[in-house]
């Protein structure tokens, strides 16, 4: 009689406990897969909205001009001088180049890039016409002197194309905040949308319409 007794106290004891230790590693075993793509999902988001907010960087240092007659008007190319905007653009680029290498192929990495790049060939035009405020008399007379007309034609329009490059760089930027949005926003069978998914179907994504600089 005890030793029956013994068995069911046994039986009563155990079994709830193994059936318990059964549904734990099934838990796991369910929640594993879901917690490997929620994680996967906020590193490539993260890495492309870092990428876009250092971008943002160099964008606030800059003027973006909707039309030609706005630039006329104004006739200032940033809101901070050639040595500290290429002093922000090194910085910028040593930290975005490695996220972007880690970032998947799509739509959203090139537009990212090409705003990057697009920053780069305006600081390129601009050095070309950026000169010391301070000279010796002499000297400027020399360079005043020995500029052709084709020279200073040249030098004319460095500055519009410097312009357009900062046009584009914004374009860029606009483009992938578009994307980051959409993957943000449109989540795929009740899950988060990642940027693969965004690049699967374009047709989530609407381009922004940007006028011409006329």
């Amino acid at each position: 009689m005890k030793r029956s007794s013994l068995a069911l106290l046994t039986s009563l004891f155990f079994a709830p406990v193994a059936a318990y230790a059964q549904s734990v590693a099934r838990v796991k075993q369910i929640a594993t897969p879901r917690t490997m793509i929620e994680t996967e999902v906020p590193d490539e988001m993260t890495l492309a909205v870092r990428s876009m907010m250092a971008l943002q960087r160099l964008e606030k240092d800059v003027f973006v001009y909707r039309s030609l007659g706005a630039f006329e008007a104004k006739g200032k190319l940033a809101r901070v001088s050639y040595e500290v905007f290429r002093k922000d653009l090194n910085e910028v680029s040593a930290e975005v180049e490695p996220m972007l290498a880690r970032l998947p192929e799509g739509r959203l990495k090139t537009e990212l890039s090409n705003a990057l790049a697009s920053y780069r060939d305006g600081e390129f035009w601009w050095q070309q016409i950026d000169r010391p405020r301070v000279v010796h008399v002499s000297a400027l007379t020399s360079t005043q002197s020995s500029r052709t007309p084709s020279d200073t034609a040249f030098a004319d329009t460095v500055p519009y194309t410097v312009t357009i490059h900062w046009r584009q760089a914004n374009r860029y930027l606009r483009r992938a905040e578009q994307l980051i949005h959409a993957a943000n926003r449109a989540p795929l069978n009740g899950t988060p949308t990642s940027l693969s998914a965004v690049r699967a179907h374009p047709a989530r994504i609407q381009p922004a319409p940007q006028a011409p600089l006329n």
